[in-house]
């Protein structure tokens, strides 16, 4: 795992959720969130969004997903000018593309059922919907047999397919400082998730919460791991120990904002960064196994990062897991668990 520098910092007995997830710290600030039931993770309410699922299930096999363009249009992907006409009388953009979903899923699939095989450490693939294409995401210093051979493999499912290479294997995000602390390592919070109106979780990355079961921040202790889930996925909780206040801030739904959006990202190494939604449904290779169903964008994190928040407005999209190191240049990735399957996993809602 790559680790980044220590921090030393002076914290408050009071740490809010903005507190935790930032440097520097700017305080805490109330939530506006009502507290649901537990069980049930509310989606936010997108309705341009639901229209379009609606049109692409009317569709079938000749849409290709939607995405929202540089002028912050919803566009929907569609194989046949029949199509096309479909979509504009509904009010949306449409686009003619050669791949419809149907092949586009069919060779990420076959793609995953080689997750974790010889030559795939430090890939990632998954459908680009702008791209129209499923995009595999390679090194550009890893060219040992295997990876060419993969790679191989990969072009021979056809013009589905697209070879992208990238600065560097993505890595998980976990370094030595403040923000959450176990030992010597630190992380970074999510969101808190509420269950029964009362019982507080902070959510952070399950490679974190792998590494150490009692969490702290300023002197105080955060709480206690209670799931924690990776390789496979990447997500873990920790129930307060009600020591440190936690909220937070802005964010008050839950939801997957459409590919193209605008996002931001916080995390205790690199604060808030933005960027874009690229997609979901990744399947990310790590050194220390795979995660599958992740977010790609291209706001930077770096180690120290690591289970920060993803997030579109005041919408909680994810976690953060990992990306390239090293720096945030030309062609950068960033990976996200989708927060709503963490809580979900918990019976927990947004406090």
């Amino acid at each position: 795992m790559n680790r980044g520098s220590h921090v030393k910092r002076v914290m408050t007995p009071l740490v809010g959720a903005a507190a935790l997830i930032t440097l520097p710290a700017l305080g805490t600030v109330p939530a506006t969130a009502q507290t649901h039931a537990a069980g049930t993770v509310r989606l936010a309410h997108l309705p341009q969004q639901a229209q379009a699922d609606q049109l692409t299930g009317r569709l079938g096999s000749q849409h290709a997903g939607f995405y929202v363009d540089d002028t912050g249009n919803l566009v929907v992907n569609v194989t046949s000018a029949a199509a096309a006409e479909q979509v504009r009388a509904t009010g949306l953009q449409a686009r003619i593309v050669k791949h419809g979903i149907k092949p586009l899923t069919a060779a990420k699939t076959a793609l995953d059922r080689l997750a974790g095989s010889a030559g795939t450490t430090g890939l990632s693939w998954g459908v680009d919907i702008v791209k129209n294409a499923v995009v595999v995401s390679v090194p550009k210093n890893d060219d040992d047999a295997a990876t060419q051979a993969f790679v191989k493999r990969a072009r021979a499912l056809g013009q589905t397919v697209q070879i992208r290479r990238v600065p560097a294997a993505p890595r998980l995000h976990l370094g030595p400082g403040d923000a959450i602390t176990t030992g010597g390592s630190r992380c970074s919070v999510s969101a808190i998730g509420v269950v029964g109106g009362s019982t507080e979780y902070v959510m952070t990355a399950g490679h974190c919460t792998n590494i150490g079961a009692t969490w702290s921040a300023g002197g105080q202790t955060v709480g206690t791991r209670e799931i924690s889930r990776f390789p496979g996925d990447d997500y873990g909780t920790i129930r307060s120990a009600g020591q440190v206040q936690l909220d937070n801030a802005q964010l008050t739904e839950v939801g997957r904002p459409a590919t193209g959006t605008q996002i931001q990202k916080k995390g205790s190494t690199t604060g808030t960064t933005s960027g874009r939604l690229v997609g979901y449904d990744r399947t990310v290779n790590y050194q220390e196994g795979a995660v599958r169903q992740m977010i790609e964008t291209t706001a930077c994190s770096q180690p120290g990062d690591s289970g920060g928040s993803l997030q579109a407005g005041n919408i909680a999209v994810g976690i953060t897991s990992g990306g390239t190191t090293g720096g945030c240049g030309a062609n950068f990735q960033s990976f996200f668990q989708p927060l709503d399957e963490a809580l979900q996993a918990q019976g927990a809602t947004l406090k």
